[in-house]
């Protein structure tokens, strides 16, 4: 009896892909719109100008709902054994094709109309993309988990199997094939909380609420937003309004940090991770375990008090608007690191033995010495112009302290083919390398370090679209031209 199968699956998006492509064309046209609403013709009070409002409103918003429509009309897939075609485009036609022993990661999004729907948004992922190479904005579930299962690494042609393609419940599980390793690890509440109320987001949020602040007084001109504020405050009521701008910063901080990692979950399955996280908008991001380059164990200040830590990984390929899948884990006691990493990155587990080598007693002077100094001199200088600036001096002290806290957090180890670096910006920072994910060493000699037989090691390994760098300033530079060497090396080894 003669069998056929099928060598190729034909697909297109759900109709919902319209209307979030429309959707997308509104959200542009916003500003420009309120710039029309709020210009002076169109404040003259004229019948003209309002039918002048309304009809570029109704232009624009009939442009989008026909340019979504059309876009959705000539979106097509097909997979066969060999690649992943996509055409699209509504005037010019676009093919991609994808062939599929490239592809290394298919991530998977479910935002809040997606989950209201059924829906969800697939991206496919390449071998040293820096963004995703075919990106599907709605796909019924059934459908994505079907496409995940032709196109993931291991997985067998479509049509092969009796069960091929059925989906498990929910999409965003960890797939539908038979595993012999596989290891989870969730995200605690308590652990959620204690990463939102002590978020390094803060810093973002402040600039991003000044930004938008900035914008106050363009909008309402006429309004004069800060010389009303500056008239109706009292000169004592000035700090505390500055004091709510910055606590507002601080729960919009948070309120994110709780949205992006609630039910944060990372699983191994062979070869690859699987992380899952959010409450608003689920992700779900593969990250294969060979694509992983280094990995980052930040302790900022308050977690130190604790014993906390988050760990990141430096991923090749993945450019910066895929940021989220370098956290490996938002917060984890660190008695508990050791476990997790033997466990989940087997490749970066570093022997509990391993003796770190502190910087010596000199390099203290190249940490505490140039950026008090500099800041030092700028504030007298400053202060021949505006006297208050004198009062800069004031924080030569705490930045030497910083800096000796930096000086006393630095070192390294090695053992084997691994490299333990120690640093500190404001947290402390310990980077894991193979030797065979270094891409360069570097060595750097300051006029001051070459004083006092000291250097800087530069690391480098491939990251997102330009690489992460990691360095190690104070190290002496016979040390430093060893580990060089070592990487050097490497082929003898």
């Amino acid at each position: 009896m003669k069998t056929s199968s099928v060598k190729t699956s034909e697909g297109r998006l759900h109709p919902f892909a319209a209307v979030l492509v429309s959707l997308q064309i509104v959200k542009g046209l916003i500003v420009p719109l309120i710039v029309i609403f709020l210009s002076k013709h169109s404040r003259s009070g004229s019948s003209t100008s309002l039918y002048f409002q309304i009809g570029w409103s109704l232009v624009a918003l009939a442009g989008s709902i026909v340019w979504g429509f059309l876009s959705w009309r000539r979106f097509r897939y097909e997979v066969s054994d060999e690649q992943l075609k996509v055409t699209q485009g509504v005037f010019v036609q676009k093919k991609t094709f994808i062939p599929l022993e490239r592809i290394q990661s298919v991530d998977v999004t479910e935002g809040v109309l997606h989950r209201l729907l059924g829906l969800v948004r697939v991206e496919v992922q390449t071998a040293g993309g820096q963004k995703p190479e075919a990106v599907f904005s709605a796909l019924a579930r059934g459908d994505a988990a079907r496409l995940r299962n032709m196109l993931e690494p291991g997985k067998a042609p479509h049509g092969q199997g009796k069960d091929q393609g059925q989906p498990e419940p929910g999409v965003l599980s960890a797939g539908s094939e038979p595993s012999k390793l596989r290891l989870t690890y969730k995200l605690p509440a308590g652990s959620l909380f204690i990463a939102a109320l002590t978020t390094g987001g803060f810093g973002v949020s402040v600039s991003l609420l000044a930004a938008a602040m900035g914008k106050l007084d363009e909008l309402f001109p006429d309004f004069h937003v800060y010389r009303y504020l500056w008239n109706a405050l009292d000169a004592a009521m000035i700090p505390l309004f500055a004091l709510g701008i910055l606590l507002v910063a601080w729960m919009i901080a948070a309120i994110a940090s709780v949205l992006k990692f609630a039910n944060f979950t990372i699983t191994r399955k062979e070869n690859k991770l699987l992380l899952t996280r959010g409450l608003l908008e689920r992700r779900q991001v593969t990250v294969p375990l060979r694509r992983i380059q280094a990995i980052r164990i930040v302790e900022e200040p308050l977690w130190q008090l604790f014993g906390y830590s988050a760990l990141y990984a430096e991923t090749v390929g993945y450019g910066a608007q895929k940021g989220e899948n370098a956290h490996l884990f938002p917060l984890l006691r660190n008695r508990e690191i050791g476990e997790f990493v033997r466990r989940m990155t087997p490749q970066f587990e570093v022997p509990a033995s391993l003796k770190h080598h502190p910087l010596p007693r000199r390099a203290l002077w190249c940490y505490a010495l140039p950026a008090p100094l500099v800041l030092a001199l700028v504030a007298a200088a400053a202060g021949l112009i505006a006297p208050w600036a004198y009062a800069g001096l004031l924080l030569c002290p705490l930045v030497m302290l910083w800096q000796w806290w930096r000086y006393r957090s630095a070192g390294w180890s090695r053992e084997g083919r691994m490299l333990v670096l120690r640093f500190r910006r404001l947290a402390k920072t310990t980077a894991v390398i193979p030797l065979s994910r270094v891409q360069s060493v570097s060595v750097e000699i300051g006029p001051l370090q070459r004083r006092l037989g000291l250097s800087t090691l530069q690391i480098a390994v491939a990251s997102g679209g330009r690489g992460a760098f990691f360095r190690l300033a104070g190290l002496p530079e016979q040390e430093a031209r060893e580990l060089a060497r070592w990487y050097m090396d490497r082929n003898k080894r």
